[in-house]
């Protein structure tokens, strides 16, 4: 006679709200990640049907629109699955698929980190552009990407000792991680403010003639560090969440499912405005956004950013 099955028992009043706050966190999560969607998709039918030969601008800008998109599916799909598992976990009687939950969160803490490491190459790429000729200007880039690189990383590393460990890290960890990011984002979309101020003053002394395509090109600068600045007040937000609530409050959870979605739409989000430039003017002399900034770059005359 072959023993009694163990059967799993009831949830506790505290582990349905648990279950509750994960369900409503994921679905701001799939939210974020069904625009992430039509956006993405959006700018990879731009890409390769708006041009007959592609530059390598725009080349890279396909593959990291797809590389994002394929990381924000894989981040949703592991964290639904990291909740679907724990989810007999606070059962009574839990089964032991504790070393399952383990591996899928490990990758999930490393998954997490990649679009906002692309988001940030993004931006430094845009600001290396207008500074082809500044060595200084590349040098400071370079850091900051090296620092972005470093302080994701090591956070990711000691988040994931942590969590083998079975300890919790104090709230300020996460600056490890966020203020590398935020400093990348704030000094490459100062890069590109001061270019556009100059850019500005160049066409209002008559040095560049005025025509649509600069209308269209101060409108796709300005647009770079608008949304620049607002994505790093989110970078903000989301940090200072993270340090007061903490890692285990449903704002906490929300906002980590969140950002790295925003992170992959916020870079896409300016292909798309330059797009709608483009189609509102009709012209044969319209460029890209990749011919505009290049071409912004080179109209730019200021001494002393000539390095």
């Amino acid at each position: 006679m072959s023993p009694p099955t163990q059967q799993t028992g009831p949830l506790s009043d505290s582990d349905v709200s648990v279950v509750v706050n994960w369900a409503a966190a994921t679905a701001v999560g799939y939210l974020f990640y069904g625009a992430n969607i039509v956006i993405s998709f959006t700018v990879i039918y731009l890409l390769i049907t708006k041009s007959t030969r592609m530059t390598r601008g725009q080349i890279g800008l396909l593959f990291s629109t797809i590389f994002m998109l394929l990381v924000s599916t894989l981040f949703v799909s592991l964290t639904t699955a990291c909740m679907l598992v724990q989810i007999p976990l606070a059962a009574i009687n839990s089964p032991g698929i504790i070393s399952s939950t383990t591996s899928i969160s490990i990758v999930v803490i490393y998954v997490d980190r990649l679009n906002f490491i692309a988001c940030d190459g993004i931006a430094v790429w845009r600001a290396w552009i207008l500074y082809p000729l500044n060595l200084v200007a590349k040098i400071v880039l370079t850091l900051c990407m090296i620092g972005s690189l470093a302080g994701t990383f090591v956070n990711a590393g000691l988040e994931t000792e942590e969590f083998l460990r079975d300890i919790t890290g104090g709230p300020l960890e996460i600056l490890e991680q966020a203020l590398p990011l935020l400093i990348t984002n704030l000094v490459s979309t100062s890069m590109i403010a001061y270019k556009t101020c100059c850019y500005r003053r160049d066409v209002r002394k008559n040095l560049i003639s005025t025509n649509g395509s600069v209308t269209k090109i101060q409108k796709i600068m300005w647009f770079l560090v608008e949304s620049g600045f607002f994505y790093c007040i989110f970078l903000i937000g989301h940090t200072v969440i993270r340090v007061l609530k903490g890692t285990s409050s449903q704002f906490s959870r929300i906002s980590a499912l969140a950002m790295p979605m925003l992170s992959a739409m916020y870079p896409l989000l300016v292909v798309l405005i330059a797009a709608h430039e483009k189609s509102k003017e009709a012209s044969n002399n319209d460029m890209s956004l990749i011919q505009s900034i290049e071409f912004a770059s080179k109209n730019s005359t200021e001494p002393e950013i000539q390095g």
